[in-house]
């Protein structure tokens, strides 16, 4: 984090204003978020050039140079999101997670219980490699279609896939959005991440099945178990394959992309460019024309980012950021654990109202100002991971893997999930974030212990 002068109060007030309507804009479902969120970043430029007239020598504080040169981290951040989407796109046309999941559907032989654990631990494994929405549309399907044939209710299942998509996105630092964000803002690498989040993931998992199996009332069979098996068995994992060749590269590729991540700080090889490369390399072996990709990557998403990024840059320049930053240090007194604490609270609950991007967007700087070590910063870090990517598990619309997973279920079975059928996800929500606060206190003893 750069540190910067703080700006006259008027000068300010006029971006902070502009933080508030265009996050009052975000929220507001009557507006495009991806168009509030560019138009913020376009007051951005227009009250840059207007408050010059508000200093003594009419020199602007903020120009497009100078954000420029102070969005390089958020410019890495949206090279990275470009190459994984790239990937992901273009990977899921080789059959590659259709055929994963129907031979882990084939396992559990269509037993009731076998089957919300392991489709629960498939969407989970999807939202690692893949974003969470492609996550829950592959889960999801599959298993009402499953349900379908062997009569079973499909809603506890997609409840917990729901639920579960949003636990797999603590696994890697490419594994959601909001984790590239806070881990490049906080310079954290992918193997430090790692470490502590297949540990952190894996304990929310299991609790989460276990929970899952005593609070979701599952459908009892009315076939034999040898009945069920034979209709998991009739699913053809080859039928969505068209080339094998493509289908063979995209394993290759992806299994490659993933060791060079663990081996990026020993190598000096960066995340973008691993992301970059794995994209460049995908195109090559589909056969895909590298424009249709292009013309296919998420746009809107990307104007979102920008224009995001361009806001929250424009509160640092002034010295928003680093303000806010001092009050929170004053009222926490330096304890790491009240700080976290209060970190996880707050970006858990206002991520089951704006979209977690946009809190880790917000939030990231001022974690990055509070902390006044690496170790610090780390804790602070997993806080806010923690509760960007739990929160929207809150409302059934706190998530786009919710809104995905209840429109499916609804489209296909006709059954709705309101605010008052999401009472077991919000329960879920409330037992994993408790489970969190006593996660965040063992890596504080061990930080404090070992380092890091």
């Amino acid at each position: 984090m750069v540190e910067n002068s703080v700006a006259p109060l008027e000068i300010m007030v006029i971006f902070i204003a502009i933080f508030i309507f265009t996050y009052w804009l975000i929220i507001d479902h009557r507006v495009n978020k991806h168009f509030a969120a560019f138009l913020g970043g376009v007051l951005v430029l227009i009250a840059a050039w207007g408050t010059r007239f508000l200093t003594k020598d009419f020199t602007p504080l903020i120009t497009e140079d100078i954000l420029i040169e102070h969005m390089t981290g958020d410019i890495v951040i949206l090279v990275i999101i470009v190459g994984n989407l790239l990937v992901v796109d273009v990977g899921l046309k080789s059959g590659l997670f259709h055929y994963i999941s129907i031979k882990i559907l084939k396992l559990t032989r269509g037993d009731p219980k076998r089957l919300l654990l392991y489709m629960g631990i498939l969407s989970v494994a999807l939202s690692v490699v893949v974003n969470n929405i492609s996550a829950i549309l592959i889960s999801s399907s599959l298993t009402i279609l499953a349900c379908e044939r062997l009569d079973y209710d499909p809603h506890p299942y997609i409840i917990s896939q729901m639920v579960l998509v949003n636990v797999g996105g603590l696994y890697t630092l490419v594994s959601s959005v909001p984790n590239i964000i806070i881990g490049t803002e906080l310079n954290i690498s992918y193997v430090e991440f790692l470490q502590v989040g297949v540990v952190i993931a894996t304990y929310l998992v299991i609790i989460s099945l276990g929970a899952f199996l005593i609070l979701l009332k599952l459908p009892k069979p009315s076939l034999s178990p040898k009945e069920r098996a034979k209709i998991v068995q009739e699913f053809d994992e080859w039928a969505a394959v068209k080339d094998k060749q493509f289908f063979i590269s995209t394993a290759i590729i992806l299994t490659s992309m993933v060791i060079l991540f663990l081996l990026s700080s020993w190598i000096g090889l960066s995340i973008m460019t691993i992301s970059v490369a794995g994209a460049v390399a995908m195109l090559l072996v589909s056969g895909v024309d590298f424009d249709e990709a292009l013309k296919a990557l998420d746009w809107p998403l990307l104007a979102f980012f920008t224009g995001l990024f361009v806001v929250i840059t424009a509160l640092d320049l002034v010295g928003v950021i680093a303000t806010l930053a001092t009050l929170i240090r004053y009222l926490m007194d330096d304890n790491i654990f009240i700080a976290a604490l209060v970190i996880l609270i707050l970006s858990s609950i206002l991520s089951g109202i704006v979209d977690n991007i946009v809190i880790a967007a917000a939030l990231a700087p001022i974690v990055n100002s509070v902390a006044s070590t690496h170790e610090q910063a780390f804790v602070l870090a997993w806080a806010l991971v923690i509760g960007a990517n739990l929160g929207g598990g809150f409302t059934p619309i706190g998530a786009p893997s919710n809104v995905i997973g209840i429109s499916i279920l609804a489209k296909r079975t006709g059954r709705k999930i309101g605010w008052s059928g999401w009472k077991i996800p919000a329960i879920m929500t409330v037992l994993m974030l408790i489970s969190s606060v006593l996660f965040i206190v063992i890596l504080i003893l061990f930080v404090q212990l070992f380092g890091f």
